[in-house]
């Protein structure tokens, strides 16, 4: 019965609440978008992570290992072999950076390599009609122009391209960064001449054993406790990726869950609209016996049929949402979209809706059904209503419940709780700053030097007033412009800074792997550009931490230590520093120093073994010890760091084991492609970097992250036009009701228009401060201590974007009551009665 006369009841009279779903499914998208999407990237990623990573285990060496601990491998398991090596690729005259990868004939331990044209990856990279075999990545092809069947050089060696690589299992997160892969034969790599003895090769034995990856990482260390070598489990990849996924995709639940709470306003004003209109239908319910707890269940299931339907649609929404948001990731990483990963985040993101709705909908039910019926009789303007004790205790327990479910699903909890403290902190701030304004506007309206100007004290009055939309305004268009802010700032510091600052001051090319003997031939070729402006050149040595204050840190006994031991870290000079550090704790030695071997480290590997300034450390540097004391402790500049160096010696500490070189040069675009093809053929081994092609990257994939930033401010920014709207109808009848009759007692009808006119230009623009004052903290926060950029110059952007929208958007507010003033004083005294 009360199913049946909510769903008569609901169909009779229920149009009024489309904004009631409207809200609801557009917060409910975000959060099934945003909990889709993880489910999708961490199961496509995490769900076979031993393919993508190759093997049960990495070992992780810069020379091939001992044949006493490939014995102890093989004993232990099946291993494959993978080196690596960056170079540089020609073909013609252009040259592209890559990464040169060769395989053992039990490549790879898990999955395959899908070529095309489809053939064996023996048989397309073997020795035929005189030449080697190669396969390559699609976007490289693309970028040097070739097709199967073309030549190119790498090192002493010609090559034929023999397929492209469609899919490749264990392809590298970073390829797009590093260098696309392109994969040779073990002979063919050696015919390249590429691999010397200083060569930066990278030696990579894949693991596959039926024993635990931690225990057979943990034996192979006992066996060969000296040795250099690092090793990973696949456990440690997964956790790693897991968490980094987590922290993103927590980020956008949060967002998710503002733009639902922000919904969930809509619903209040919506059902409190609703249910002033059904006064006198729930007088007449109750005056025919209908009790309360029959009344409340029959509005209740109103309530609950709506909050379902329209959380049905929007977790189907956001499930579209999500799976076109793999569809793009799956160009960059290996995720294949599968409707089979979806159901739950989308159940819970319908259970989020349905709970929002019951928390936002319960006060304003019992401030309807509060009243008596004498009193609905009578007129809703006669009628005190007041929300009941009872209904606020359900409301809130229904609340913590919403809360505690989202801290349990959220990824990363302390995201979940952060929100929990900031809303919190919001209501309390909020609620204090509107009833300032309140209080203010009250005592403005009487100030005797407004006497005269009775529309000004009249949009102040209607700001402090029982009904105001000051609240709702700065709740939620205040909440959804706080996002856009923050947003706004982030995106324009991220584009200034690769679109000018970085440009401004990186290099056009970057160098590594130059040999000493090359050394003057590279400065003759580079200062053949006519646009050169700077040249930078370093020694760079390869070196590990030893001991710290006489602690050998492999027999230390301390897991993070023994652990860092084995980290290879990058060794160079100051050089007027050259890769632009900062100096956190400590201070650089003199330029003339000539004293004992100092040291600075960077502030990551420092802080990983607990150093502080004064220490003193060992370094393992080719077999031999050097001593220095430690004066520094630095931080590279995001964004702007090139050769991300562990550690800095002072002068003359490394000359004995110099052997290799990096560098930058300063010249114009056009030339540094020149002297990029130059180098790379007459120096095949000398990896060149133009700091161009990585700024293309972060364009695309910053414009990818702005754009869906867009997606979502503009969803949010939606659901607080729909509370605005809800907010504006339910104040549409109070608001033609008063004009009426200040029509009727002789006030000008352009005078009234003015008034709400001025009281809708308050509004704007306290919501506007509101949004510019809280959205920019949240960007400087994020951006000076997450991100490590300078958001100065750029606060104009946050500024602008918060009064345009916050302009237009009560705008048309504004305009909507504007249009209904439009009638006569007899017109709107019949409707508002």
């Amino acid at each position: 019965m009360i199913i049946s006369l909510a769903w008569r009841d609901l169909r009779a009279s229920g149009r009024s609440l489309w904004v009631f779903c409207a809200c609801l499914a557009l917060g409910v998208a975000l959060i099934a978008a945003s909990g889709g999407l993880f489910r999708l990237v961490n199961g496509g990623l995490l769900s076979d992570t031993r393919t993508l990573f190759g093997g049960d285990l990495e070992i992780f060496n810069r020379a091939p290992l001992s044949s006493a601990e490939l014995a102890w491998m093989r004993g232990h398991g099946e291993i494959s072999r993978l080196v690596e090596l960056r170079t540089m690729m020609r073909s013609g005259e252009r040259a592209h950076l890559v990464e040169l990868q060769s395989f053992d004939e039990r490549y790879p331990l898990y999955g395959r390599v899908v070529l095309q044209p489809a053939s064996p990856l023996e048989r397309a990279l073997e020795r035929r009609d005189g030449f080697w075999g190669v396969a390559i990545d699609p976007a490289l092809a693309r970028r040097l122009g070739l097709a199967v069947g073309d030549r190119v050089q790498l090192g002493d060696l010609t090559l034929s391209v023999r397929a492209l690589i469609e899919r490749q299992p264990d392809r590298s997160l970073r390829a797009d960064w590093r260098g696309p892969p392109v994969l040779i034969a073990g002979e063919a790599l050696k015919a390249t001449g590429l691999v010397q003895p200083q060569s930066r090769v990278s030696y990579r034995y894949r693991v596959k054993t039926g024993e635990n990856p931690a225990a057979w990482k943990a034996a192979f260390a006992a066996a060969f406790p000296d040795a250099d070598w690092e090793a990973r489990t696949f456990a440690e990849r997964s956790e790693r990726l897991s968490e980094v996924l987590g922290q993103i995709v927590s980020g956008l639940l949060l967002i998710g869950f503002s733009a639902l709470f922000i919904g969930g306003l809509g619903v209040f004003n919506s059902v409190h609209a609703y249910l002033q209109g059904r006064l006198e239908t729930i007088a007449t319910l109750r005056a025919i016996g209908l009790r309360d707890r029959r009344l409340a269940a029959v509005y209740l299931t109103q309530i609950l049929m709506l909050a379902g339907a329209a959380s049905f649609a929007g977790a189907v929404l956001g499930g579209l949402l999500a799976l076109a948001g793999a569809a793009v990731a799956a160009r960059s990483i290996p995720v294949a979209p599968t409707l089979a990963l979806l159901p739950l985040p989308l159940a819970l993101a319908f259970v989020f809706g349905v709970l929002t709705a019951l928390t936002f909908a319960l006060p304003a039910l019992g401030r309807a059904l509060s009243v008596t019926p004498a009193a609905l009789f009578r007129g809703m303007d006669s009628a005190v209503t007041r929300t009941p004790a009872v209904y606020w205790k359900l409301t809130a327990a229904s609340g913590a419940f919403t809360t505690l479910l989202a801290l349990l699903v959220m990824p990363d909890p302390r995201f979940g709780i952060g929100f929990a403290l900031v809303t919190l902190l919001l209501l309390t701030l909020l609620e204090g700053m509107v009833r300032v304004l309140r209080a203010t506007a009250h005592r403005l309206a009487g100030h005797r030097l407004l006497a005269e100007r009775f529309a000004m004290r009249l949009a102040l009055a209607n700001l402090y007033q029982p009904g105001s939309p000051l609240r709702a305004s700065l709740l939620s268009l205040g909440s959804a412009l706080t996002l856009l802010v923050a947003s706004t700032l982030v995106v324009a510091a991220l584009l200034r800074t690769v679109n000018e600052t970085i440009p401004e001051n990186a290099p056009a090319l970057v160098f590594y792997d130059i040999s000493a003997p090359q050394l003057e031939t590279f400065r003759d070729i580079v200062k053949q550009s006519q646009s050169l402006t700077r040249l930078d050149l370093a020694p760079l040595v390869l070196g590990r931490v030893n001991a710290v204050n006489g602690d050998t840190l492999r027999t230390s006994g301390d897991a993070a230590r023994m652990l860092e031991a084995r980290d290879e870290h990058k060794l160079s000079y100051r050089l007027n520093n050259f890769d632009n550090v900062v100096i956190d704790r400590g201070a650089w030695w003199p330029d003339d120093y000539a004293g004992a071997p100092l040291v600075a480290m960077e502030d990551r590997e420092a802080d990983q073994l607990g150093l502080k300034v004064g220490d003193r450390l060992r370094f393992d540097i080719m077999g031999q010890a050097v001593d220095a004391k430690l004066a520094a402790i630095y931080g590279q500049r995001r964004f702007q760091a090139r050769f991300w160096l562990e550690a800095i010696f002072s002068d003359g500490t490394l000359d004995p084991h110099i052997t290799r070189y990096v560098g930058a040069a300063y010249m114009g675009p056009g030339d540094a492609v020149t002297v990029q093809d130059r180098i790379a053929a007459a120096m095949p081994g000398v990896v060149t970097v133009r700091t161009e092609n990585i700024l293309n990257e972060a364009r695309t994939l910053l414009g990818r992250a702005a754009a869906g930033l867009a997606v979502i401010a503009a969803v949010s920014l939606v659901a607080s036009l729909l509370v605005l709207v809800s907010v504006v109808a339910g104040s549409r009848v109070r608001k033609l009701y008063d004009a009426s009759i200040l029509h009727t007692l002789g006030a000008r009808l352009e005078v009234i228009r003015a008034s709400l006119q001025l009281e809708y230009v308050l509004l704007a623009i306290l919501t506007s401060l509101f949004a510019i004052a809280l959205g920019s903290a949240i960007a400087a926060v994020l951006l000076q201590y997450r991100v490590g950029l300078d958001p100065a110059g750029i606060w104009w952007t946050g500024i602008v974007t918060a009064f345009t929208v916050s302009a237009a958007s009560l705008g048309l507010g504004a305009r909507y009551l504007l249009r209904q003033l439009r009638l006569s004083p007899a017109f709107l005294l019949r409707t508002s009665g």
